[in-house]
C-alpha cells in the first residue's frame, strides 16, 4: 500500500509538471498559443499520462514476479545400493531405515540366502508398505541369491530353517524323496501340495546337487 501511494504522488507531480512545463511554452509562442484563446490539449495529456499508467503496470508486475518462489533445483540422482551385499550400517544411512530395521533385513537375508529381487523387501517386518515404495527404487540385487539348497540331500533343519519352507512342507519334502528321486525342483509340485506361484518362490533357492554331481562327474 505503502508503494502504491507513493506511485500515484509521483503521477500526480508529474502531470502538473507537464501541465506547467506545456503552459509555458504556449505563453512564449505568442498569441497563437495563449492559453485563454486555446483549450488545453486533453488528449496529448491523456496519452502522456497513459504511457506512464503502462510503465506502473510492467514496475508492478515485475515486483510481484520477484517475489515469488523459485522452483527447487532436483535433487541429485544417487545410484542404488545392493541390497545382497549392504552391511547394516549402509542400510541405516537410507531413508525410513533405522538400526532396527537394518539388523532385521540382514537377519532375513541370511535366512533366505539373498533376495532375488527387490519387492522381497516388503517382506521385512516392521517396514510399513509406503515406505517401501520410496525405498525399492534405492537398491538393485546386484548378482542375486547367494545360496542354495540341495532339495534332494539338504537335511530336514536345513530346510526348515529356510523363510519360505514350514515344519509341514520340509517333512513332505524328506518323505518324497525317501522313494522317488528328483529330476528337476519341478518335481516338488508332486511332493508337496503346492501352487505353481510357490515354486516359482522356492525355485530361486534350491536346486538338485545329486543329479549335478553325476552329469559332472567322469564315465
Amino acid at each position: 500500500m505503502k508503494y502504491e501511494r507513493r506511485a500515484l504522488l509521483g503521477l500526480v507531480i508529474l502531470s502538473w509538471s507537464i501541465i506547467g512545463l506545456r503552459a509555458w511554452n504556449w505563453k512564449l509562442d505568442g498569441e497563437r498559443h495563449r492559453c485563454v484563446e486555446s483549450p488545453v490539449p486533453v488528449g496529448w495529456l491523456l496519452e502522456e499520462l497513459n504511457e506512464v499508467h503502462v510503465s506502473f503496470e510492467r514496475l508492478n508486475r515485475r515486483k510481484y514476479a520477484g517475489s515469488a518462489p523459485r522452483p527447487k533445483r532436483p535433487s541429485a540422482w544417487i545410484a542404488p545400493i545392493d541390497l545382497n551385499t549392504a552391511d547394516s550400517a549402509k542400510l541405516e544411512g537410507m531413508p525410513y531405515i533405522g538400526p532396527w530395521l537394518a539388523g532385521r533385513i540382514c537377519r532375513f537375508r541370511q535366512a533366505l540366502g539373498g533376495f532375488y529381487d527387490v519387492e522381497q523387501l516388503r517382506e521385512v517386518w516392521g517396514l510399513r508398505a509406503e515406505s517401501a515404495d520410496k525405498l525399492i527404487p534405492r537398491f538393485h540385487v546386484g548378482s542375486g541369491v547367494f545360496r542354495r539348497l540341495c532339495v534332494d540331500t539338504a537335511s530336514w533343519g536345513d530346510l526348515r530353517s529356510h523363510p519360505y519352507i514350514s515344519n509341514r512342507e520340509a517333512s513332505a519334502i524328506e518323505r518324497y524323496r525317501q522313494y522317488h528321486s528328483f529330476d528337476s525342483v519341478e518335481d516338488l509340485v508332486r511332493a508337496v501340495l503346492i501352487t505353481d506361484s510357490m515354486i516359482r518362490r522356492w525355485s530361486p533357492y534350491l536346486r538338485l546337487c545329486e543329479n549335478s554331481d553325476q552329469s559332472t562327474s567322469p564315465p
